[in-house]
């Protein structure tokens, strides 16, 4: 089993478990066959990668052992001659691959369901004419998450500060922060969302004030990395309501680099929201928690990017400027020990300065740090790869030989990034490509890419999610 698919059912696992948790919790008594149905439908949603089957199993919330214990228990039951299941057969029938007639047949009745439910089938139905379900929505993560968190840091500049030891808690926060630099957004969050409900709980215990500190941060990181994942997917008012619940629990845990943080993060939505006064502003106040180090450095280049964007031409140059100076003046725990997505290293330094360049008007300094971006993430630990990042690096560099009107440097610069899968087109991939999309209609020759770009941008993360979210069909 690859890494990729051991992450994946991590994420489906914590999902399902959030999903019967709260669905069992407003019941009384066992769930009927259409409860079962309704949590299969909502993990299937959020986690469209797996397949029904496996769903189904996770809203039973038995592991595949319990499961073929069920299956031989149920053909007891029926007076049914027991076949020699295998937990290989039933692995595979999750994987995609589809049991014969007489398995499909047993597995309906075990699971009180039909072919098509299971996946084993398809439903030619007209639309017009299928019930319309009665099920609830499918839980919106995102949103949810976003208000949960919101309100709880604002009780916790008022709240008695419990004590609770979970230093487990810090490894799993870290690693989860630099699986994102590799892995698809939209199955983490789930994760991040069931870690972070932990770490909650923690606070509530009776704590000593260190260990509430700690707790605080972790619960903040975690929020930080939550407003990440929405804006990835596209979702503006989740981020920035994630983002200040970062900065309310940096500043109730007094972890300076966390304030400095989110205050860059709130900085970043405004930009992608076109609040570019907000932005600069958020960027300004960063700087007051630090003045030195990489944390230092990416609020310069916010404020460089927003400057830019206010057509305050001068300050951007300086802003620049004064990020170069400042790197090497300090380190701290956030973004260069725990790292990760929280790291700022030069190759997205200079990502960060070919937007700015752009921004300026300066297509040859956009090449140029682009380039130097690129490099630096090829030559690079492969750890500290973000796909992101580079993405958006190649993305900004096809722009600016655009705008000098290289459409062959403009296409080599797009190859990898038509390359990526839809998990990974991250929402501000696709604003930033539909740039270059405007840039190339009308002129001879560029109507190839512009479709490229419109077919890239159609099918991406922000889609998955709105499709995880709201699917309740079962398709």
């Amino acid at each position: 089993m690859t890494q990729s698919s051991r992450g994946g059912d991590r994420a489906a696992l914590a999902c399902a478990t959030i999903i019967r948790n709260r669905t069992l919790a407003a019941i009384s008594g066992p769930p009927s066959a259409a409860v079962i149905q309704q949590m299969t439908d909502e993990i299937h949603a959020c986690c469209p990668q797996q397949t029904r089957f496996k769903c189904r199993r996770l809203a039973h919330g038995w592991t595949v052992e319990e499961s073929i214990d069920h299956f031989h228990a149920m053909c007891d039951r029926e007076h049914v001659k027991r076949r020699g299941l295998t937990e290989r057969s039933w692995r595979e029938w999750e994987a995609g691959a589809r049991p014969d007639r007489d398995y499909t047949d047993l597995l309906c009745r075990l699971f009180e369901t039909g072919p098509v439910q299971l996946g084993f089938a398809s439903d030619y139905t007209p639309e017009e004419l299928r019930s319309v379900p009665s099920a609830p929505p499918v839980l919106d993560l995102i949103t949810v998450a976003a208000d949960e968190a919101g309100a709880h840091a604002e009780q916790a500049e008022a709240s008695e500060l419990g004590s609770g030891a979970l230093e487990r808690l810090r490894t799993q926060v870290i690693w989860i922060g630099k699986r994102y630099v590799s892995e698809a957004p939209l199955p983490l969050f789930v994760e991040m969302r069931e870690l972070q409900e932990r770490t909650r709980r923690a606070l509530e215990k009776h704590i000593h004030p260190g260990q509430a500190r700690e707790l605080y941060f972790l619960t903040g990181a975690l929020c930080g990395l939550m407003a990440n994942v929405s804006m990835d997917m596209d979702r503006r008012i989740p981020a920035d309501t994630l983002a200040r619940a970062a900065w309310t629990y940096g500043k109730v845990s007094g972890h300076v680099a966390l304030m400095g943080w989110a205050r860059g993060m709130q900085s970043s939505v405004a930009l992608w929201d076109r609040r570019h006064s907000d932005a600069a502003r958020y960027a300004e106040d960063g700087l007051t928690c630090m003045q030195a180090g990489s944390g230092a450095v990416r609020l310069h280049m916010l404020r460089a990017r927003s400057y830019a964007l206010l057509g305050r031409t001068r300050e951007a140059s300086e802003a620049l400027l004064q990020a170069a100076d400042v790197r090497t003046a300090g380190a701290d725990e956030l973004h260069d020990e725990i790292a990760g997505e929280f790291a700022f290293r030069p190759a997205k330094e200079h990502y960060y300065a070919a937007v700015t360049h752009l921004h300026l008007g300066d297509s040859a300094g956009a090449i140029e740090s682009a380039r130097r971006s690129l490099s630096l993430y090829a030559s690079g630990e492969p750890e500290n790869r973000s796909y992101g990042c580079e993405s958006m690096a190649s993305a900004h560099l096809a722009i600016a030989h655009l705008m000098e009107g290289d459409r062959q440097g403009a296409e080599s610069a797009m190859a990898p990034i038509l390359a990526l899968p839809p998990d990974r087109r991250i929402g501000s991939l696709g604003t930033t490509l539909s740039t270059g999309r405007s840039l190339l209609s009308g002129r001879p020759g560029g109507e190839h890419m512009a479709r490229q770009i419109e077919n890239f941008c159609s099918v991406g993360l922000p889609q998955q999610a709105r499709r995880a979210i709201s699917d309740r069909s079962g398709q």
